[in-house]
């Protein structure tokens, strides 16, 4: 993994007391509302590992709420994030998994609210640091150190072909990742860049063989 300068190797300005335990895991709850796109009205995490272990003494479960009310890492309403919840009328559950997973940092995390619903997995890997590898049943690999941009859509070549075209004439300092499922007929291509127009996410709405599309700003 390359860090970009100092703060990253030292980690971000936070709420204590642990940057993996508490500022990663409140990256990972601020990427699950970005990605979900409106306020959560039931939240259902998972945790793993150390995550699983400590969550409660460590400050995890209070991280991962907070970033999922929209709270960074320096936001000191993380300390009080579950009885906001609580008063925004928000539920949430903490399930602790037996389960050895790829990483003892990991949550999952399930987030519903207007009709809407999104899975999202991430682990904390140190220094603040997250990286998100599963985002509704897709396997991914996103930092959200940049605006990432998620469009889902119905897979096959011709399809995929337009989609990067388009973003080859309308995208600058571009990425493409593309992760598919060919068996449900789905795919998921994720771009991340310095900037996005809104226009043009716009015009990528437009296009009958997208089903959707999510944004997730950087943090």
């Amino acid at each position: 993994m390359k860090f970009r300068s100092v703060f990253d190797i030292i980690g971000p300005i936070m709420i204590g007391p642990s940057s993996s335990h508490t500022a990663g895991a409140a990256r990972i709850g601020l990427f699950a509302r970005y990605f979900f796109g409106n306020e959560p009205q039931n939240i259902e995490i998972t945790l793993y590992g150390s995550f699983k272990d400590t969550y409660k003494g460590h400050g995890t479960d209070i991280a991962l709420i907070g970033g999922l009310l929209g709270y960074d890492t320096h936001d000191k309403r993380i300390r009080t994030s579950l009885e906001n919840a609580k008063k925004s009328g928000i539920t949430y559950k903490f399930i602790e998994s037996e389960i050895e997973h790829i990483h003892p940092n990991t949550a999952k995390i399930v987030v519903e609210g207007n009709g809407d619903f999104v899975e999202v997995i991430g682990k904390s890997i140190g220094g603040g640091k997250m990286i998100i590898f599963e985002v509704q049943g897709f396997e991914v690999e996103v930092s959200a150190d940049f605006p990432t941009l998620f469009i889902f859509f119905d897979y096959n070549d011709n399809n995929i072909n337009k989609l990067i075209k388009l973003l080859k004439e309308n995208s600058i300092n571009k990425t493409h990742k593309l992760s598919s499922s060919v068996i449900e007929g789905r795919g998921l291509l994720i771009v991340e860049q310095s900037i996005f127009d809104n226009d043009y996410i716009q015009k990528l709405r437009k296009i009958d063989f997208i089903r959707n599309i999510r944004f997730c700003q950087n943090i």
